[in-house]
């Protein structure tokens, strides 16, 4: 119950020392406290991760979950690297989708030329590699304060890309799926954001509803929204 938002204010999570805890508490039951988190918040903390949720410092690697959208571009269909090692890569795919959550993994259709990065969240430092600038790109995320917000940092390395399904009329289409967002990123406008997207933002904050999450669009809706993007290839 001492846990709160920001809390770690950007220190590691072994450096918090709270009703006598030791330093190897956050290491051995970090899955737990994520649960008891989730109780609180509305399950926001394993929405955006433990270390964002308390302004942490992370450690160690985040993994990537890569799908193989033509099936002949990877060795496997599935596979996982660690976001600091896309930031070198050299991708073989002409088109690249960039998903915010790997829970919709299975909504995403066979794509030509057309791999797809899932669960990058917050993590999207590696769109900065040189390696991405002559792809084309599209980015898709929940419609709430978070998925705007990591949509205009994803923007600042890659302003060549595609937003998909994140505006007012898939919200307005899907209301009867949004819920309440317990933790918003911030009341202030993220600066990437497009004018449409900077009043989807403040419609964000003003409503009770404030999330949409992206796996709970219809599935042929996403269906279509992704094939009239990729088949453009």
């Amino acid at each position: 119950m001492e846990l709160d938002f920001g809390i770690a204010q950007g220190k590691p999570l072994r450096t918090l020392s709270l009703a006598g805890i030791d330093t190897k508490f956050f290491e051995r039951n970090s899955a737990l406290i994520t649960k008891l988190l989730d109780e609180r918040f509305e399950g926001e903390v394993s929405k955006i991760g433990l270390e964002k949720f308390l302004d942490a410092l992370r450690e160690g690697e985040h993994w990537l979950l890569l799908i193989d959208l033509d099936g002949n571009l990877l060795p496997f269909k599935k596979q996982r690297i660690a976001s600091t090692e896309l930031l070198h890569a050299s991708l073989p795919c002409q088109q690249l989708l960039i998903v915010e959550n790997e829970s919709c993994q299975h909504q995403l259709p066979n794509l030509p030329g057309t791999i797809a990065i899932l669960g990058a969240g917050f993590d999207l430092g590696w769109t900065a590699s040189p390696n991405l600038n002559s792809k084309r790109i599209a980015y898709w995320g929940d419609i709430d304060t978070w998925g705007l917000k990591y949509l205009s940092n994803a923007r600042v390395s890659l302003p060549q890309l595609t937003p998909l399904m994140m505006t007012q009329g898939v919200y307005e289409a899907h209301r009867h799926s949004a819920v309440k967002e317990s933790i918003i990123a911030g009341t202030d406008i993220p600066p990437t954001l497009s004018d449409d997207e900077k009043n989807l933002y403040r419609f964000l904050l003003s409503t009770e509803c404030g999330r949409l999450e992206q796996e709970f669009l219809s599935f042929e809706y996403i269906l279509q929204q992704v094939r009239l993007w990729g088949e453009k290839l």
